[in-house]
């Protein structure tokens, strides 16, 4: 939804249930039918008897619904726009108590549904238990009669006898109290998100339920917490509408900022469990310590109960403080890279910030974070990695690379993080794995890569005679000839293939004289899924080219591959067109030799 949307005209609360008493709503036919199954009404049964039989429960606590989003209409009615499916299950939940309601909770009236398609399903859902329509007069009443069975089986397979009476009490019991000038429920109840769609709105209906169900996307919780904070009771004084207005404003400018890849990519950890819409919930959650295991509108919540407390330009105040201060780990080079490395490697943004606000800066800078690193690392023998092992791998080469940026002090070169995890960046062989074998759907590019480093083109046209005209020895120019003929097959024998690869890895040195563990550390490096996918089979010097061109056309090149093939750890240069046992060596030394620097700067080992 867009701003206009979500403007402080619109209304959002929560409502116990016991508020709904009386309502009447209207699904329209651009709404689906109910269906519903027991998997979903056993669900949500679960979670209430959950919620009810916890004994840590503080005075208000509630089981929170997720939104109702309604539209009243000119009859009084409410129109529903989003959220019929658990409105309608909610329905018959309490038309299963409706004999114990009429004793315990008798001012209580049941709000009515009615489907425009189905003329008979408020007749329907008021008679559930003794239909006088048949339940297979129409599907959406063949899944409500079977969402009332589960429910009534439900009850009936509990072995606790006072489940029932507990569910309804937490159905409909409210204790209103009255805190700081404002009347608080205190019961431990269910309630609702209640989202009410301004009646002069422009937008239609449609389109907000489009807007709401393309890919099945609810509310978030920024969107939420949007409305909450612009309510107008949170206003007051001649000044109200200029201050949400400055609200307003300034959450689109945290929202702006965010939306740099640079500064979202430093924050945000590859396959973070929680995604978002609306960046400036990445802020939210840091607040409300929310996780990938928190239960549905955990920030909404959150920030509910700290109205009842603070007002919204303290909680605001807050929100900006925060925000400033990861802009002010972004800008600083130091702290972009050493917490840019933490957070990649699963450290809580809010865990630093409560570090931050504990510790003396430079404390923090020159200790905690050097700690942190050192930690990160506990229990990785750096020689004994192998290519098996890629997590740790990963992250000793990730840690290598960022730390070889951070050396060069009076450079303004930073590690890009948004490309590191949105390129997808992995390990790769430098050296190819000598028991490797050509896969059929890789031929044509193995092939291209081997003629142009020869030839300086991979055209087909003329290639053959360029071949006769290279220079090369005799037995090379036939390889190249059956590597050619090889390309220009539109079917490959395995065998040939084989026979092939075998050829030009001994000539490029990377056969059984080569590395002796291939799948060691000393022949790993960092690649981008892109550059790895081009060239996973191709030899060094085939890479080598590769990586040069890339550099030298502005394709980002991670600082460390690119030092490696430019053979920048090398203690001896004698051969650049191969990588040998002394290269693996040195670019070992360097690895080491980097992260015991920052971890460890008074001691000469890791």
């Amino acid at each position: 939804m867009n701003d206009k949307e979500l403007t402080g005209t619109n209304q959002l609360e929560l409502k116990a249930i016991s508020e709904l008493s009386g309502m009447d709503f209207i699904i329209k036919d651009y709404q689906r039918g109910y269906r519903w199954t027991s998997t979903e009404v056993k669900t949500l049964l679960d979670d209430l008897a959950e919620f009810v039989h916890r004994t840590d429960k503080k005075p208000g606590e509630f089981y929170c619904l997720q939104p109702i989003v309604v539209r009243k209409i000119a009859d009084g009615r409410y129109e529903v726009i989003d959220g019929q499916q658990r409105l309608t299950t909610l329905n018959l939940i309490l038309r299963f108590f409706s004999d114990m309601i009429k004793i315990l909770y008798s001012r209580f009236k049941l709000f009515e549904i009615e489907y425009i398609t189905r003329p008979d399903s408020r007749s329907f859902l008021t008679n559930i238990k003794n239909p006088v329509v048949k339940p297979d007069a129409y599907i959406d009443f063949y899944f409500m009669a079977q969402a009332y069975q589960t429910i009534k089986d439900w009850f009936d397979h509990q072995e606790d006898d006072t489940l029932q009476l507990e569910i309804l009490r937490a159905l409909l019991e409210q204790k209103k109290k009255d805190v700081g000038g404002q009347l608080v429920d205190m019961a431990n109840n269910v309630r609702v998100i209640w989202y009410e769609v301004a009646a002069d709105e422009e937008t239609s209906s449609v389109d907000i339920f489009t807007r709401l169900n393309i890919g099945k996307i609810p509310l978030t919780d920024a969107e939420l917490v949007k409305a909450l904070f612009l309510n107008d009771k949170n206003f007051s004084g001649s000044d109200s509408e200029l201050r949400k207005i400055h609200l307003s404003t300034e959450w689109n400018q945290i929202e702006q900022s965010l939306q740099s890849d640079a500064f979202w990519y430093f924050l945000n950890r590859s396959h973070n469990p929680v995604s978002y819409t609306s960046r400036i919930e990445f802020v939210f959650d840091i607040m409300s310590k929310r996780t990938g295991k928190s239960k549905k509108y955990h920030t909404f919540d959150y920030f509910q109960e700290r109205l009842k407390e603070n007002s919204v330009d303290e909680i605001w105040i807050e929100v900006k403080q925060t925000y400033q201060l990861l802009k002010e780990w972004f800008e600083d080079r130091e702290l972009y890279h050493i917490i840019g490395y933490l957070l990649e490697n699963g450290y809580k943004p809010g865990d630093l910030i409560a570090k931050w606000k504990e510790l003396p800066k430079s404390k923090f800078r020159n200790s905690y974070l050097r700690e942190q690193v050192k930690e990160s690392i506990k229990g990785i023998d750096i020689a004994d990695l192998s290519y098996e092992a890629k997590a740790p791998v990963k992250r000793i080469l990730l840690l290598f690379n960022i730390l070889t940026v951070l050396q060069k002090d009076n450079s303004d070169m930073r590690f890009p993080f948004d490309r590191f995890k949105t390129e997808e960046w992995d390990i790769e062989h430098i050296c190819s794995q000598t028991d490797r074998t050509l896969e059929k759907g890789g031929v044509k590019q193995w092939c291209d890569d081997i003629l142009e480093y020869y030839l300086g083109s991979s055209d087909l046209a003329g290639a053959q005679e360029r071949i006769n005209n290279s220079g090369e020895e005799e037995a090379l120019k036939e390889d190249l000839s059956a590597l050619l003929t090889l390309r220009q097959k539109e079917k490959v024998d395995k065998s040939e293939i084989d026979t092939l690869y075998k050829k030009f890895q001994e000539r490029f040195k990377e056969g059984s004289n080569a590395l002796t563990d291939r799948d060691s550390i000393v022949n790993l490096t960092l690649l981008d899924y892109a550059t790895n996918r081009s060239y996973g089979n191709a030899f060094f010097p085939i890479k080598r080219k590769r990586i040069i061109e890339n550099d030298s056309t502005g394709v980002f090149v991670p600082i460390t591959t690119k030092n490696l093939f430019l053979k920048y750890y090398s203690k001896k240069i004698n051969n650049m067109m191969e990588w040998t046992e002394d290269d693996g060596r040195a670019y070992l030394e360097n690895i080491v030799g980097v992260i015991n620097d920052y971890v460890n700067p008074n001691s000469s080992k890791l």
